[in-house]
């Protein structure tokens, strides 16, 4: 059938651009970024497992499978290079613990190597290899799962994080993770449905089938992304030292009184943003604000979440806006360009500026410039 060629060239596609991007990404001497080695040994265990299971295909009474203790290798790799990209969790000795299922499971196997097949051991796991792979599909959905989610909390917890310090998050919220985890989503949410049916059939290729497709899409998300992915934090310690503020900060005593606290630093804020319009330098952050008026991070950072119920990147965001409607409202500037209008209010791009700005008044720029037009 023509769709089961396409899904063939799609999957073995994948496993070879998956060792290419490897290869890529260890041989670049520019980019030698610890995501980046994350990545390429998770591309290549991704290759591998899909590899494996084009050169066995149909080979589903063998006990072990070299995709089957590797594919337990994926969820913590994954975890590992998101959390290596954001710099939210720097990774820790500890975190070894995550390849614990994987070393477990080698050495269940391994003895069949050294024993070989005639052994009473190597008997006992060949006459039980339903079970083995059934359970091995199982634990492999369940850990996926438990990562999925892992990671969606830290990409959460990113975002946060970004637009606590930075007025401009563009090119910062990495948000291809968020299309990849919509995917990444789906693919393993068909592959739970498909495994009682598989279970119930006898029948392993289509679970097989399903698993190198997500592989090989992930292959391609991942590969391409983070091939181009840049710092988004060039300073880690920085990035650990606001989310650490944030969280001490919110553990006062009583918040009540510490919101009621931060109020009366309001108005002077406010005075300062107005007079001195620090918005309107594009790259403005936190930390350079807090400077500015004579704050530490974290006592700024509280006045506004706590003060004026903002974050930082929407606080700076909403003057950006005023500023850019008083532009547009005033005739001299009737033939100032959209790209004019989002420098002049301190935004970085057209893009940015588009979207922030229909964001907080329901308008594009440029319906927004007919309305005035208009009356």
């Amino acid at each position: 059938m023509i769709l089961s060629k396409i899904v063939e060239v799609i999957i073995s596609a994948g496993a070879v651009q998956g060792f290419f991007l490897a290869l890529i990404l260890a041989t670049n001497k520019n980019e030698k970024r610890n995501s980046n080695k994350i990545l390429s040994a998770l591309l290549i265990v991704l290759s591998v497992s899909i590899a494996h299971s084009l050169f066995l295909a149909g080979d589903f009474d063998s006990p072990y499978r070299i995709k089957e203790p590797f594919i337990l290798l994926i969820g913590p790799l994954l975890l590992f290079y998101f959390r290596e990209s954001t710099g939210l969790r720097p990774l820790h000795r500890s975190d070894v613990l995550h390849l614990i299922p994987f070393i477990l499971f080698f050495l269940i196997i391994w003895p069949i190597w050294i024993l070989g097949r005639s052994s009473a051991y190597s008997e006992f796991l060949f006459r039980n290899s339903i079970f083995l792979t059934i359970a091995m599909w199982t634990l492999g959905v369940v850990q996926y799962g438990f990562y999925w989610l892992t990671a969606v909390r830290l990409y959460r917890d990113h975002i946060t994080a970004i637009e606590s310090e930075f007025s401009n998050t563009e090119g910062k919220t990495l948000s291809w993770m968020k299309s990849f985890f919509h995917i990444f989503g789906v693919c393993f949410g068909l592959l739970a449905i498909t495994i009682p049916v598989a279970i119930h059939l006898g029948d392993y290729s289509l679970v097989a089938t399903i698993t190198n497709c997500a592989l090989s899409i992930t292959i391609f998300t991942l590969g391409y992304e983070g091939l181009f992915q840049g710092e988004v934090f060039s300073n880690r310690t920085a990035l650990q030292t606001i989310a650490a503020g944030e969280s001490s900060t919110q553990n006062a005593a009583d918040t009540q009184k510490v919101a009621e606290e931060a109020k009366k630093f309001v108005p002077d804020l406010l005075t300062y943003m107005e007079e001195k319009k620090p918005y309107l330098k594009e790259g403005l952050t936190l930390t350079e604000l807090a400077k500015q008026v004579g704050m530490s991070r974290n006592q700024l950072s509280f006045v506004i979440n706590n003060g004026i119920g903002d974050s930082f990147y929407t606080f700076i965001n909403k003057y950006r806006v005023e500023e850019a409607k008083r532009i547009i409202a005033d005739p001299k500037n009737a033939n100032f360009t959209i790209l004019s209008l989002a420098f002049e209010a301190g935004f970085p791009s057209k893009s940015s500026f588009h979207s922030i700005f229909k964001k907080f008044t329901g308008l594009t720029p440029t319906e927004y410039r007919n309305t005035i037009v208009q009356s």
